[in-house]
Parts: structure tokens; C-alpha cells; sequence
């Protein structure tokens, strides 16, 4: 018979073990299951034993396969799989157990998430002892119990999860050609690395419902194989790493792993050596202050016996400190009494007169068209829905007021220093939750606390700022949301990007502040995944200025008659060194008008008005050795003009996210570079929303000379393209405005807040000729190195924040050096004590 979930049970000489784990899984709710027991080698009379009561309850339901000899864990898992046909596999090992719900859970959950390839559930070591009676339970300990989520990045380092906690697709194991058979140990880990490069695996988090049994005193078949085989397991992982690192240095050479180790090696070395000899200093100083201290001890008793003004300046000091500490309290209550009165102060201030405060990065000092543009787009969507009444968080209040024609509100400024930034945090949340105010926490709060007065909603306007790397944009948010919600207000996250960099407490502290909010919305699927795994509740949306084009004239002068290129690109270049990049852009614009024969407008994205900087002067450069005689640097431009300017090209190419997103859904055929793996992210991510992933090129790909081939195909099949996202733009148009209606509904304090349909999965209709110029494994393999350089940079600079503190720190044994001295001084000159005097005098030279 064909059951839905085929459970293979190893087994050899391990008997009464096996009976166990048959019960495991004849008490499961979920019947659509099926036995396959591969005995390796073993004994058949313990198997037929282990078998014999059970086989009425079992029926049909079981398939036996008996070894003459042994083949091994791995071969055993590969022959007991292809013996079925089963939609989802469980490898069961025969001394391991579930809980009754293990298959019912874990069914439904793959039922619900059809990308996923697998998903595994939280487990519970179980530390047991055989007895003849059965067993004697020592501990159980939950395996694992900080993970969030199943991720390659995590299982470089060790195996996260074990086979009794893991569901998977037949389909997946096909494709990869199931366990590696060579292994005699570690092949599970080996198995689930290969797994995790081409498909996402789901956790279940909550309760226990896989049992790993494990014997820490049991001999000869009855122990585990992690115990009584430690060092195999040792030799196997290493030679797993040595062949994979071997693998990737054929392909791509040693030069980016020496330089990773080299770096991590001298950098963290170069930083601890520095805090360790600081460690040492300030204990060789305070043991030395220690003794000085017994020197002031004596001091007082003297001058307390011989000097009658010492206590009263003892009592004024004392009295000054009680005063300080009352106006800190006082301070601090002041900042908390918005939060403990509510700043909604009366019925009408509910509903669609609120105030909504619209926090995006406008007011810069350089103009940002896809910041504005999401700004712009959220009150507009807003707007639609009767809400008129905003402030906007700015860091330029007269520009911001002037360009929205609202009133606008002064954001707080925040460190960058990953280290000073996360104690910035505490302080804020000390605060917040009722503790004394430091006065750069007490700055923020009171500035947030102004800007939030009068308001009923925070909304936070789509960007990709949630990320380390840039931390002090990522803690004014993380601090906005809880002063707002301290504040009484609710909290709405649209259109983010979420890393992909998130480090040391940044992870936690994003997850914690986000749950607060009644609604977060992800604008690619790595977000959708990354917050999902933090136990953050997320919607899977659009860029917010995703439909921000639409309806915006212009004027006739403003783009040539007869259809033009529109391109934009960024300064940065990623790794790539300027001139090489520049060299790069300037051929696409060249291949693109062989192609089209049409004028091409370079539109900065960013770039400060009235000045010729940022996206202008890298365009000055790339025209300068573009050979297309028809190209046009064109100024700093506001966000609708440059939106509509770009959604009405014929063709858009950008280094930039938010040009891709106007072409996108104004039905424009692009060619976008990614320059880094955060680019690759969010444009990748915008990309696949409408079906069109493989469009995106990285600066790797352009630089192993694909980027001919991709440039002819793209504008080969742009009617194709075209004709593809005028298609799909109906539909995700109609999932944008669900979403805003949802948006609204939390504004509103409904009860049941409208829910949005999944975003539609769109997939491209035709062929797109792309040549790939690096396979998935490597492009993988190089964002996981461009994330550990970022996790490195950041854990460098919490480093040096936190020697920077340490060396900032007044001197504890300086400052009582210089208190002693006075003291002797005034000793001397009052002689309450002359032979005292000398003494500290003297220990003070030594």
C-alpha cells in the first residue's frame, strides 16, 4: 500500500529498543503511515521477537527489509526510502521516540508551507538507563532550546537537529541523491548541509515532540553511536569541512578564505590583547588603591577626632548627593508620565481623525527618492482610506514640511557604534520601564515623546534600515517602537527589509520590539523567512512605493518624444574597485542603446539638491566613458518626477532597488545589478514577487563577461517582459490595496483586523535565456561570505566600543591618589596628626 509518510526504522541486535520505537509510532494520531524496517545485519529472531505483539496493530502498514550483512546507517536510511513511494519521509532511529501528535503536527505544517522542503520540531534529550525492568529516566534537557530557526549559517558550525525530529519531502531527497553512503557516522549532518543549499527547512516551536533517548553509560549495541563513537564523529565532521572548503577553493581559489582567516585572526586578536592588557592595568591599579584605601580609613578616625568642620562637610556632601539623585528621579518621572497617562487623550483623537506619525528616512542632507517615494506612498494610501491628519519624523523639519505640506517632527539623533548604540537601548528600556534616566536616553525618549503627542499610530514607512548594518538607523526605529507603545500607540511596520546582517543583541532586540506591533509587513521572502524564524508575525508584502508612479503627469519636455533608457546607479561598487565599475555600467549602457538605438537618461536616485554629488557625480563618471552619443546627466529631481520619469522608459537599468520597483509595476522590462548581498536581497526579493528572479545580475556575473548575453535577451523578449507584468500587476495591485486595508483596520482598533490574502506566486510564462554565470551553491556560498565580513565588521566594532568605554572610564586609582593627597595636605597644614600625615606622604612616593 501507498501511505502518505513512509517511517524508516534502522535497526540491528537493539531488540527491546525496537519495540519501543514501534509504539512510538503506532501511537501517533496521525494513521496515514507506513513501516519500512531495514534490519542491518542483525539478528531476525530479536526482530520477529520486537515484531510478534505488535503485528495485528500494524497490518498492512509494514515493509521488511532484512541485511545478510551490515551496509551501514546511511545505506540503510538510502534502501528502506527507495523501497517506497511516499510523499514525506521520516528516518525514525530505533531507539528514539515521538510524541503522539509528531506526524499530525508536522503534516500540517508542510501542508501549509509548500517551499518548505522539511520542517523539524523542538526536542528533548532524554538521559536514560537500562534496567531489566525497562529504563530509569536520569534527565531530560530540551536540545537546542535558544534556536529560532533552521539555518545554513547555523549548521556550518555543528548539526542543530537530529533525523527523530525531522519531516521531509520524498522529492527532495530524489533530487539529491539521498545520504552519502561513504559516511559511516555524521551522514545526517552531511545530509541536511546539502539540504539546506537548495530548499528552506521550517521549525515547530513550543513544546517537545521528538524523545532523542540517549545512554551515557551503555555498551555494545545498546549505545548511541554519538557517544560510543565520539572521536569517529570528530574525524568525519572534519573531513566533511576539509572537502567542502577543498570543493570551494577549486572553483574560486584560496585568496577569500586566507583573507577571512587572516582578518578574523588579526583583527579579534589585535582586540582582545588590548582588552587583556587593559584588565591587567586596572587590577594591578586597584589593588594598589586598596591599600591606599587603608591609609584613608586610618585618615578619617584621625581627622573625625581632631577636626570638627570634616563631618558637616561630610553631611553637606551626603545631602548634595540625595538632591542630585531626587532630580534624576524627578527627571525620569517627568519622561514617563506619557506613557503612564496615555497619550490618546479623548474619543476624538480615535478612529480617522488621529493623528498618524510617518516615520521614514525623509530630511536627510542627501535626497533619497525611494525613501521620499515610501513616505510619500504610505499617507497616500492613507489618505484613500480617510485618514488625513499627520506628523512626519524628519531630520529636516522646514524641508520635510515644505516638500509633504504637513506638519513634521524632529527625530533624535543615534550613535552608530554597535556597542554604545545597544546601551543606549538598555538605558531607553531602563527608562521605560520606570528606572532613572541617563541624560542621552532621556534626549531620545523626550524627543519621540514630542514628536508621538497627539497621535493614536506610529507607522513606520517601508525601507531596508532594519538591519546592523546600518545601527543607528536600526536603534532609532527599535526606540521609536517602544516609546510609542509605551506611549499607548499603535505600532504598524510596512514594507521592510529585514537584514540581512543582524548582529551580537541586534537579532533579539529586532524581534522583541517587532512583536510589539500590530502589524509587520516583509517585502521580500528572506524577510518573510528571517522574521518567521524570530517568532515575529509577518505578512509578506510589497515595496510600499510599489504603485507610487502610477497617475503622476509630466510634462512633455521632461523625456524625449520617441521613447528613451533611463538608468540610475549608485556609488557604491561592492568589492569591485570604481573605475572597474564605472568601466561595467557605461557597457550596459552601450550594449542597451546597440540594441535600442534610443536616448538614455541617467536619473539620480540620490544626491544632494542643488549640488552636483552623490548619484550625479558617479553618472558624470560612467557618461564620460559611455560611447552612446546620446546621453543625458540629468539633475536631483523630487521622488514623483523621477518615479514617473523612470516608470515611462522603455528600458530601466539600476544599481538602485527602488527603480526596479517603478518599472516593475508599470510593466517597463529591467536590467538590474545587485553590487552586494544586501542588493541581491532586496532587489532579488522585489524580482521574485513579480516572477522574474532570474533577471537579476550581480557585479560577479558582469564581471565573467556575461553581461552581453543577458543585456540581448532581456531586450529580445522585452515585449515578452512586458507583456508578463501588465498581467501580473492587476493581481498583486489588488494584493497591495488588501494589505493597506488591513493597515488601516489596525489604525482603526478593530478587533478582527482584516487579514490579507498571501501574496500571489507569480511565475514567469516564458523562457527567459539568461546565461548563469555562477552556479546556486557558489552564489550561496558567496553571500554567506559577504555576511560573515559584515558580522565580522560589527563584532569589531562592538569590540572597540566596549575597549573605548573601558579606557574612557575615570581612573579609579588616580582619582584616589588625588583625594589622598588633599587630604594630606590639609592634614599637614591643620597637624591633627603630624606622624600620619608623614606616613601617607611617604606611601604616596613609593
Amino acid at each position: 500500500m501507498r501511505s502518505r509518510v513512509a517511517v524508516i526504522i534502522r535497526t540491528k541486535d537493539r531488540g527491546r529498543l525496537l519495540g519501543r520505537a514501534l509504539d512510538s509510532v503506532l501511537a501517533q494520531t496521525f494513521s496515514d503511515w507506513q513501516i519500512v524496517l531495514v534490519n542491518d545485519g542483525g539478528s531476525p529472531a530479536q526482530v520477529d521477537e520486537a515484531l510478534e505483539p505488535r503485528l495485528a496493530r500494524l497490518e498492512d502498514r509494514l515493509v521488511r527489509l532484512d541485511n545478510e550483512t551490515s551496509v551501514g546507517m546511511e545505506a540503510a536510511s538510502n534502501l528502506g526510502i527507495r523501497a517506497v513511494d511516499s510523499e514525506f519521509i521520516a528516518v525514525h532511529d530505533d531507539d528514539d521516540e515521538w510524541d503522539p501528535e509528531f506526524l499530525a503536527t508536522t503534516v500540517t505544517y508542510l501542508e501549509a508551507h509548500p517551499g518548505d522542503g522539511g520542517v523539524s520540531v523542538e526536542t528533548e534529550i532524554v538521559f536514560e538507563r537500562l534496567t531489566p525492568e525497562g529504563r530509569e529516566v536520569e534527565d531530560r534537557v530540551t536540545f537546542e532550546p535558544d534556536l529560532r530557526g533552521i539555518t545554513l549559517v547555523d549548521l556550518l558550525h555543528y548539526n542543530r537537529f537530529v533525523p527523530i525530529s525531522f519531516l521531509f519531502r520524498r522529492s527532495v531527497f530524489d533530487e539529491l541523491g539521498g545520504f552519502d553512503e561513504n559516511l559511516p557516522v555524521v551522514g545526517d549532518w552531511e545530509f541536511h548541509l546539502r539540504f539546506l543549499v537548495h530548499h528552506h527547512i521550517g521549525l515547530i516551536k513550543g513544546r517537545p515532540l521528538a524523545f532523542w533517548n540517549q545512554r551515557r553509560s551503555a555498551l555494545s549495541s545498546e549505545a548511541n553511536s554519538f557517544i560510543a563513537r565520539t572521536e569517529e564523529h570528530q574525524l568525519y565532521s572534519l573531513k566533511i569541512r576539509d572537502r567542502l572548503v577543498r570543493e570551494h577553493a577549486q572553483e574560486f581559489g584560496l585568496g577569500p578564505l586566507l583573507y577571512q582567516r587572516e582578518l578574523l585572526a588579526a583583527e579579534t586578536g589585535r582586540l582582545h590583547h588590548r582588552m587583556e592588557a587593559i584588565g591587567h592595568q586596572q587590577s594591578e591599579g586597584t589593588a594598589k588603591l586598596a591599600r591606599l584605601m587603608d591609609d584613608v580609613h586610618q585618615l578619617q578616625r584621625t581627622v573625625w577626632a581632631t577636626s570638627q568642620p570634616l563631618p558637616l562637610r561630610a553631611f553637606r556632601s551626603a545631602r548634595r548627593r540625595l538632591r542630585e539623585r531626587r532630580e534624576e528621579r524627578q527627571r525620569s518621572l517627568e519622561l514617563q508620565m506619557p506613557r503612564q497617562h496615555g497619550v490618546v487623550h479623548s474619543a476624538a483623537s480615535l478612529g480617522k481623525d488621529q493623528g498618524v506619525a510617518i516615520f521614514g528616512d525623509v530630511g536627510q542632507h542627501e535626497y533619497h527618492v525611494g525613501d521620499e517615494a515610501m513616505a510619500h506612498a504610505a499617507i497616500a494610501e492613507l489618505r484613500k482610506r480617510g485618514y488625513g491628519n499627520f506628523v512626519v519624523l524628519t531630520h529636516d523639519v522646514e524641508q520635510a514640511s515644505q516638500l509633504y505640506g504637513l506638519p513634521a517632527a524632529k527625530r533624535p539623533e543615534v550613535p552608530t557604534n554597535p556597542f554604545t548604540r545597544h546601551q543606549l537601548l538598555q538605558e531607553i528600556k531602563h527608562l521605560l520601564d520606570g528606572g532613572p534616566a541617563t541624560e542621552r536616553a532621556a534626549d531620545v525618549v523626550r524627543t519621540f515623546q514630542e514628536a508621538f503627542k497627539g497621535c493614536g499610530t506610529l507607522l513606520l514607512a517601508g525601507g531596508g534600515n532594519l538591519t546592523s548594518q546600518y545601527g543607528g538607523l536600526l536603534t532609532e526605529r527599535l526606540a521609536a517602537i517602544r516609546v510609542a507603545h509605551s506611549m499607548g500607540l499603535k505600532v504598524v511596520v510596512s514594507g521592510q527589509t529585514v537584514g540581512p546582517v543582524l548582529t551580537g543583541p541586534d537579532s533579539a532586540e529586532a524581534a522583541e520590539a517587532l512583536r510589539l506591533c500590530g502589524a509587520v509587513g516583509a517585502r521580500e521572502r528572506h524577510t518573510y523567512n528571517l522574521l518567521s524564524s524570530l517568532d515575529v508575525e509577518t505578512v509578506q508584502v510589497l515595496d510600499d512605493a510599489a504603485f507610487f508612479a502610477h497617475g503622476v503627469e509630466l510634462d512633455a519636455s521632461d523625456r524625449p518624444t520617441a521613447g528613451y533608457i533611463a538608468a540610475t546607479f549608485a556609488p557604491g561598487s561592492g568589492a569591485m574597485p570604481s573605475n572597474d565599475y564605472h568601466r561595467h555600467m557605461a557597457r550596459l549602457l552601450d550594449l542597451a542603446y546597440e540594441q535600442l538605438q534610443l536616448p538614455i537618461l541617467l536619473l539620480p536616485h540620490v544626491s544632494t539638491l542643488g549640488a552636483q554629488d552623490g548619484d550625479q557625480e558617479c553618472h558624470a563618471a560612467i557618461a564620460r566613458l559611455s560611447k552612446a552619443p546620446n546621453i543625458r546627466v540629468l539633475d536631483q529631481r523630487p521622488a514623483g518626477e523621477t518615479a514617473a520619469l523612470t516608470a515611462n522608459a522603455e528600458l530601466i537599468i539600476s544599481s538602485r532597488y527602488h527603480p526596479v520597483i517603478f518599472g516593475l509595476s508599470a510593466g517597463v522590462p529591467v536590467l538590474p545589478v545587485a553590487v552586494d548581498y544586501y542588493g541581491e536581497v532586496r532587489i532579488g526579493g522585489a524580482l521574485e514577487n513579480w516572477g522574474l528572479r532570474p533577471l537579476l545580475r550581480s557585479l560577479r556575473h558582469l564581471a565573467d563577461g556575461g553581461d552581453t548575453k543577458w543585456v540581448n535577451s532581456v531586450i529580445g523578449q522585452r515585449a515578452e517582459i512586458r507583456n508578463h507584468l501588465q498581467q501580473q500587476g492587476e493581481k498583486l495591485e489588488a494584493f497591495h490595496t488588501s494589505w493597506w486595508d488591513s493597515v488601516a483596520a489596525v489604525l482603526d482598533g478593530a478587533s478582527t483586523p482584516v487579514t490579507p490574502a498571501p501574496l500571489p506566486v507569480v511565475n514567469s510564462s516564458f523562457s527567459l535565456i539568461l546565461e548563469q554565470a555562477e552556479s546556486q551553491e557558489a552564489a550561496r556560498l558567496n553571500a554567506s561570505n559577504e555576511m560573515a565580513i559584515g558580522n565580522l565588521a560589527q563584532h569589531r566594532d562592538w569590540l572597540e566600543g566596549e575597549l573605548s568605554q573601558r579606557t574612557g572610564r575615570p581612573d579609579p586609582l588616580s582619582q584616589g591618589l588625588a583625594v589622598l593627597s588633599q587630604a594630606g595636605q590639609k592634614l599637614l597644614r591643620r597637624k591633627p596628626s603630624l606622624a600620619a600625615a608623614k606616613r601617607l606622604a611617604a606611601r604616596l612616593t613609593r
